[in-house]
């Protein structure tokens, strides 16, 4: 574990603006090559890691067999306290900040010893309300994670707490969870419940809204051959991370039989377990952490890997300064060499996920890449085209990628996954919610059209390429209401606050007007009622001897669609259309 444990460490450092973050790995047994190992991972990250080499007290009771000295060792941490400390945040192994750290170690404590996450048992109120049965804990008092805790040192010197979990130990009780049913025990009452985002453990990450510290809970890890569903895109972090130390090898590479074999399991584990997945999204899908829409690049932070402001008035100013905003559709109808003179120098250009579609070489304008999330994470990420979205931004003008989520189920990537690029984050459920139907999933594009039509923004909105038409190349997905969000567009350009080249031309509304110029709108409405009805009769009876030719084409097709697992996006559909009814 120890290269893991460099690993988390480094993690730490890149998602915080502190400069006085102490960084200390509690050694045990480790061989002097181990710690040459941890000086070379130093050299390699720029980072100082300090080992400090742990040695038990003689009167420390034998648990061979049955814990890890490692897991013992949490029990004596007030051991290697300096009196001059005054918080010390204890973290597991497995974890990985993927997140701003900095909030914690700040975080009101509220006068208790520690402050520490639920553990996820307590989504199962059989399962905890036996655990706190088992431990004399008083009925609702909590359980927490112990993979996780920030210490008060001054209250825990005073309270003895490790002291009493280490009487504990020495009473040859036995504990189901080790040290974390102890901890539990010796911390009752004296510990404040943190937001989950601080500790977000294997089972609970599909729910929890902006995480921060990732905790790879359970055997299987990102770095084994065999990964938790989910976290291969986190095995990626940790080999680059490790790359030019002795470990660059500690990352297993997985055969495509072992994914296959990766796939069927976790499959039939959600397949099997509904109901725990429910509980767990009840109890633990309320977290909301804090808004990442409120993160924003600035000029002054161009080289940063972390951008935070307090309000959209800082994505307001960041897009203002800009004369004109073009989102660039990934489409077979724009012309990007003559997009690329029409606009002025101080135009801000937006691309999004698939951008080499429409570019064929470095773009030199200001520009930003909008990555969109799925399930699986932003899906630049999942699909492992990073580097081949960034080779098109090889500019000083690009600005950085903006991860975006528009539904409960999409996540987003941690900076590290986006190849060192400049990431913000763009947390636009709850602005989706009241703006789209519930049945279908809103394009990127119109999604950045509302959040920019409410953030109401001074620059001229452009919209280039947006036929929403498929062409014969690429494919236009029928998990987007194409035809609201032609609507919704259309009424932005007649009211003046966007412009489009799809509808700067006249539309059929338009030139009826010109040839009925005293006709009344309703009048001209009625009439093009009346030629749809009679145009949607006919083609519903094509459609119908259509059908009836393709029976056995469908029955057949159905059958291997209902074999084959289910996409990302149809699961989400499937979940919104069941909360909807």
């Amino acid at each position: 574990m120890l290269p893991a444990a460099c690993c988390t460490l480094l993690s730490v450092v890149r998602n915080s603006q502190k400069n006085d973050i102490k960084l200390v790995i509690v050694g045990i047994d480790l061989p002097e090559d181990q710690k040459a190992g941890v000086a070379t991972f130093n050299m390699a990250n720029g980072i100082n890691i300090d080992v400090v080499d742990f040695t038990f007290p003689t009167d420390t009771p034998e648990t061979a067999g049955r814990w890890h000295k490692s897991t013992l060792a949490r029990l004596y941490l007030d051991k290697l306290m300096d009196e001059n400390l005054e918080r010390v945040l204890y973290l597991d192994a497995d974890i990985l900040a993927v997140g701003n750290v900095d909030p914690l170690f700040d975080v009101d404590l509220n006068g208790k010893a520690i402050g520490a996450v639920d553990d996820y048992v307590v989504a199962f109120p059989d399962k905890i309300g036996q655990r706190e049965r088992e431990l004399g804990l008083d009925r609702g008092a909590g359980y927490f994670n112990a993979g996780v805790f920030l210490m008060d040192c001054a209250a825990v010197r005073a309270g003895g707490f490790f002291e009493t979990a280490r009487s504990l130990l020495r009473s040859g009780r036995s504990f189901a969870s080790n040290d974390q049913d102890i901890l539990n025990i010796a911390f009752h009452g004296t510990w404040q419940r943190l937001d989950n985002r601080w500790n977000v453990q294997t089972g609970t990450m599909r729910y929890i809204r902006n995480p921060a510290l990732l905790h790879f809970t359970g055997r299987r890890k990102p770095w084994h051959p065999s990964v938790q569903t989910g976290q291969s895109a986190y095995a990626e972090i940790y080999s680059n991370m490790l790359s030019k130390t002795p470990w660059s090898g500690f990352v297993s590479r997985r055969s495509p039989s072992r994914k296959a074999a990766d796939y069927l399991l976790a499959f039939g584990k959600r397949a099997g377990a509904m109901n725990r997945s429910q509980q767990l999204k009840t109890y633990f899908g309320a977290s909301e952490g804090v808004p990442m829409v409120d993160r924003n690049p600035g000029p002054e932070n161009s080289g940063s890997h972390v951008f935070q402001t307090q309000s959209a008035d800082a994505w307001r100013a960041f897009f203002n300064r800009y004369s004109h905003i073009v989102l660039v559709a990934n489409s077979e109808a724009l012309d990007p060499q003559s997009m690329r003179t029409e606009f002025p120098g101080d135009t801000l250009f937006v691309f999004f996920n698939k951008v080499y579609k429409v570019l064929d070489s470095s773009f030199p304008g200001h520009a930003i890449l909008v990555a969109r999330s799925g399930m699986m994470g932003a899906n630049i990420v999942h699909r492992r085209e990073v580097d081949d979205v960034l080779k098109f931004f090889t500019s000083e003008k690009f600005l950085g990628i903006l991860n975006i989520r528009t539904a409960p189920e999409e996540r987003f990537s941690p900076v590290a996954a986006f190849k060192g690029a400049t990431v913000m984050y763009g947390d636009l459920e709850t602005l989706m919610s009241g703006h789209y139907p519930q049945d279908k999933i809103p394009t990127s594009g119109f999604a950045l059209v509302a959040w920019m039509r409410e953030l109401q923004l001074t620059p001229k909105i452009v919209l280039a390429g947006f036929s929403g038409k498929r062409s014969a190349r690429w494919k236009v997905f029928d998990v987007h209401d194409w035809t609201f969000e032609r609507i919704y567009f259309r009424l932005l350009a007649q009211r003046g606050l966007i412009t489009s080249a799809e509808h700067a031309r006249p539309s059929r509304f338009d030139l009826l007007t010109r040839h009925f110029p005293d006709a009344k709108f309703e009048e001209i409405q009625g009439a093009v009622n009346d030629a749809f009805s009679t145009r949607l009769d006919h083609a519903l009876t094509l459609i119908d001897g259509l059908m009836s030719l393709t029976k056995w084409q469908r029955a057949l097709d159905q059958a291997f669609r209902k074999a084959r697992p289910k996409t990302r996006k149809q699961r989400a559909l499937d979940r919104q259309k069941k909360q909807a009814s």
